[in-house]
């Protein structure tokens, strides 16, 4: 070890103290016992009290002499700046390097701290790589690299999303990172986004950077990690952060402790972020104002005759397919070929094979026959290793999604000690793990054992299908007040709506019917739970019914509830009825609580409302509307939202043009546009005079500056 000054009088300090204690002891004893000292030491004795006076000054002067030598090192135990655990930073150096500056740290604690990062780098970049994929199950990140499975995708500038340009995604993503900017890649559910991740971070590795990958859901942790092993936030010149899943830290908007790791590490490295493009448009984008990106990407879909036509011919080399006939099934079905421009749907195509192919009618119903063979495959294995196994594994995946969703447990950190205790008993406990081992992925996150379905959309598909089950099976009204009473996202609600289209149970919209009838009377029932419930029967019953249009309409004619009254009419606008759509245009302009009802619903409905029972009420001090706005300009500049009804049409445009009447707020620019386009699209639609003009008034007064407080008084409230 290098002494230093400090160093040598720390010791000359301890043994004089040492010595001074003996001494002292000494006097002591001759002060009262009068003992003769040997040798020198008698002349001590004989001045004992003007001895003891010479020690303490002694000590004096030495604890001077410590204060006032300068110091070699300046640390804080466990402050941010405290690189190693029992090693020191160096103090500012003469060119005015910061404290903690790695480039002044002495060598050998340089190098330790190089060395440290580098092996967690190196952990976390395996970690990520031993993370499963939907397809083929059995094989990880890493394998699927090492395997070369892995089809790069092709990236888009976010604002530029135009399908013939691209670049290709990993060598694009590590060019910038090398450059030092932060990039976010958007995609949407089973684009590659983690796949991606992993490829981009051992090319950073073979160019002699240092990942650091992590989820975002698991940001503290990691974190906690760095500080553990005496690493500031990442710290290093050449570190690089990978992200992924932004849109799983649900608790950004709050200021705590998750938002706070995200930002202090982003703050100290260039960094890749992930996340689904919804989320991130819907709640995200207005979540995240601490944190901002030299570019934002989007993942684009695969070609048919590119990506998908190279993944097959990986597969095949691998002897993991070994029928050509899927390339041939699929180019022949414009269904299909939409389909494997989504990756995760193509590798599910090619586990069911070309023959079950030729079924697909739906993405909700690619789920179904992938996850129902891979329950049979799931079931053959169990029963190899516990020949009691029953063959159960779809029934019990679908058990765990309904666990989740009633329990409100984190579907992507779902604690495995629960689901165990609730779903895995008795003598088939074993069977029944290794079952569940096969969708969810285990994982430890702040030392408790967690754990996530393979892919968040077979969540939301085997819970729907657990819903769809139970629909199908009769329920008396207790039964479905415990089904509905939680509400839907609109994923697990496209999935239910496409599961019950398939089995076209006739008979189904008159007994959704009759638990509405029962429900909307029965006594005692939480008023929260009956809105919830009877709302999403008649979401349900305009879905599926063939005689949906009569059956909504008897329910209508009893109806008297302001949030029910306009579920219905929404439905019935739906279904392009013109009588619907006046009674609706007479309560928006002369009952203020069905208006406000109406504006609530549609607030909830985007994310701008994200805490709360129905009724959804929009009124003072009124809530920001910036989800809201992002997603329902969105959809009226799709091509898709010409196909929608006009009723319907006509009911989104003017409760949307509310949203900002009752704010006194103004609209501009690409949004004007976009409105003032959809309002002249609905003319010559059969609308009446009078709600032309309507909208058009709403839109001329949204358009130019408002008088605060001064709202025409055909629209106060």
């Amino acid at each position: 070890m290098k002494r230093t000054p400090r160093t040598v009088l720390v010791i000359a300090v301890t043994g004089v103290l040492s010595v001074a204690t003996v001494l002292t002891g000494l006097i002591t004893n001759e002060a009262s016992a009068q003992q003769r000292w040997p040798g020198w030491l008698e002349a001590i004795r004989a001045h004992a009290w003007q001895s003891l006076g010479a020690l303490a000054l002694l000590l004096v002067g030495l604890t001077v002499a410590l204060v006032v030598l300068p110091e070699g090192v300046r640390r804080t135990p466990g402050g941010p700046d405290d690189p190693l655990d029992g090693d020191v930073t160096p103090p500012v150096a003469a060119a005015g390097g910061p404290v903690g500056d790695p480039t002044v740290l002495p060598e050998e604690h340089r190098e330790a701290r190089e060395a440290r990062l580098t092996r967690l780098s190196a952990e976390m970049v395996s970690r990520l790589g031993r993370r499963r994929t939907a397809y083929p199950l059995d094989l990880s990140l890493a394998e699927l690299h090492r395997m070369d499975l892995f089809v790069p995708g092709r990236l888009v500038r976010y604002h530029e999303r135009t399908p013939e340009t691209g670049e290709p995604a990993v060598a694009a993503l590590v060019a910038r990172l090398r450059a030092g900017e932060s990039v976010l890649l958007l995609g949407e559910p089973g684009s590659g986004k983690s796949l991606s991740l992993y490829g981009v971070g051992l090319a950073l590795q073979r160019a002699g950077l240092r990942p650091i990958p992590l989820r975002a859901l698991d940001a503290v942790e990691v974190v906690g990690e760095l500080r553990s092993a005496g690493l500031t936030p990442v710290g290093a010149a050449d570190a690089v952060l990978l992200v992924d899943g932004l849109d799983e830290a649900s608790e950004l908007a709050d200021g705590g402790p998750l938002a706070a790791a995200l930002l202090d590490l982003l703050a100290h490295a260039p960094a890749l972020v992930t996340s689904r493009t919804r989320e991130y448009e819907e709640w995200i984008a207005f979540e995240t104002t601490g944190i901002s990106f030299d570019e934002v990407f989007v993942l684009r879909g695969w070609s048919v005759e590119i990506e998908f036509a190279d993944y097959l011919g990986r597969l095949q080399r691998h002897g993991l397919i070994a029928d050509p006939d899927l390339y041939r099934t699929v180019v022949a079905s414009q269904r299909l070929t939409r389909l494997v421009q989504r990756p995760l749907y193509a590798r599910m195509l090619t586990f069911i094979g070309p023959d079950a192919a030729t079924r697909i009618s739906s993405a909700s119903n690619l789920y179904g026959e992938y996850l129902n063979r891979l329950g049979h495959t799931t079931d053959f294995a169990v029963h190899g290793s516990h020949p009691g196994w029953g063959g159960q594994a779809l029934a019990i995946w679908q058990a765990a999604a309904w666990l989740v969703h009633t329990r409100d447990l984190p579907a992507d950190a779902i604690p495995m000690a629960e689901l165990f205790s609730a779903l895995a008993t008795g003598s088939a406990r074993g069977a029944q793990i290794r079952a569940l081992d096969q969708v969810i992925d285990r994982r430890t996150l702040h030392g408790t054992q967690v754990g996530e379905f393979l892919h968040y959309s077979f969540y939301e598909y085997l819970l729907a299908r657990h819903i769809a089950d139970r629909l199908l099976s009769g329920l008396s009204p207790e039964e479905a007040v415990g089904l509905l009473r939680r509400d839907l996202t609109r994923e697990v609600r496209h999935h239910l709506i496409g599961q019950l289209q398939e089995l076209a149970d006739r008979g189904l919209g008159e007994r959704l019917c009759g638990l509405y009838r029962q429900l909307r009377d029965e006594p005692g029932l939480d008023a929260a739970d009956r809105l919830t419930v009877c709302n999403l029967l008649v979401y349900l019953i305009s879905r599926t019914s063939p005689a949906a249009p009569e059956q909504l309409d008897a329910l209508l004619h009893r109806e008297r509830d302001e949030f029910l009254l306009s579920a219905i009419l929404w439905a019935l606008c739906h279904h392009r009825s013109d009588v619907a759509l006046a009674r609706f245009f007479s309560l928006l302009q002369y009952d203020p609580e069905f208006r406000a009802c109406s504006r609530g619903y549609v607030l909830y409905y985007y994310g701008d409302v994200r805490a709360g029972r129905p009724p959804f009420l929009d009124r003072p001090p009124y809530v920001p509307h910036e989800r809201t706005t992002s997603r329902v300009l969105a959809m009226f500049e799709s091509q898709t939202f010409q196909a929608i009804p006009a009723q319907r049409r006509y009911v989104d445009l003017y409760t949307f043009m509310d949203i900002y009447l009752v704010r006194c707020e103004t609209i501009g620019g690409r949004s004007l546009s976009t409105l003032r386009a959809a309002v002249d699209a609905l003319s010559g639609q059969g609308m009446t005079q009078a709600m032309e003009d309507k909208l058009s008034e709403m839109l001329q007064t949204i358009s130019r500056r408002p008088i605060a407080d001064a709202n025409p008084t055909s629209f106060a409230e």
